[in-house]
């Protein structure tokens, strides 16, 4: 049975790029900011085609406030190029403890991408991020007008964050590697709290300034959900 019950887990968290079938679940009453392309999908926010299975999720419109799903600390903050221009990523390493959870890995990464660098360029390796603090705000990739506005997430299970290196692209940017990380569903985070649902419809909980997160379980969402 503990067998079974670990193959369903690494199903419903997408281990190996393979697709969930979340959903995110918008909060009545309110009007969101929505993901537009979702984990281990082969369809680009355009409509288009991609080349791979979609590493994480894509969402906003442009100039949305960009929020950290949850407390951490800055990992690292960088330049990068994927091919679109110059633009940035941030890393936000979070703990088990940090997000109130009694299972699952001992860490987590939250990786950012098409940022603005003079957004980030302020956050250096070790600085605390609060739940819901405004990290950026949702550009196109590499500041490019030819693309449509995104923000792109993933999420990283982590066994040991010590494990990271910095890899150095040919064009002089960098990446990551952490041999102990494994991506999953950022929709499976966000399921944390409430649970997800029989037809795996995730109920996303948005950001509030005035809520009391002390014993919230996992993430919140990181674009903005303002009332109708």
């Amino acid at each position: 049975m503990a067998a079974t019950a670990d193959t369903e887990e690494a199903t419903i968290k997408g281990i190996g790029l393979k697709p969930t079938g979340l959903k995110p679940a918008y909060p009545g009453g309110f009007v969101c900011s929505q993901l537009t392309s979702l984990y281990a999908s082969w369809i680009d926010v355009d409509g288009t085609r991609r080349s791979e299975a979609h590493s994480g999720v894509d969402g906003g419109k442009l100039g949305d406030t960009i929020h950290a799903p949850g407390p951490g600390r800055v990992v690292a903050a960088w330049k990068t190029n994927f091919g679109w221009g110059q633009e940035a990523s941030l890393l936000i390493l979070h703990s088990r403890e940090d997000l109130n959870m009694s299972g699952g890995a001992p860490y987590y990464y939250s990786e950012f991408d098409h940022l603005r660098w003079n957004e980030v360029k302020r956050l250096q390796e070790g600085d605390r991020i609060e739940r819901g603090q405004v990290i950026g705000r949702v550009t196109t990739p590499g500041s490019n007008r030819i693309y449509l506005p995104e923000v792109h997430w993933e999420i990283y299970e982590v066994d040991d964050p010590d494990e990271i290196e910095w890899v150095e692209k040919s064009n002089g940017l960098k990446y990551f590697l952490n041999k102990t990380a494994e991506l999953i569903d950022p929709l499976y985070m966000l399921g944390r709290h409430r649970g997800i649902h029989a037809d795996k419809r995730v109920e996303i909980a948005p950001f509030f300034d005035d809520a009391d997160y002390s014993g919230f379980k996992g993430f919140t969402y990181i674009l903005p959900c303002r009332p109708r």
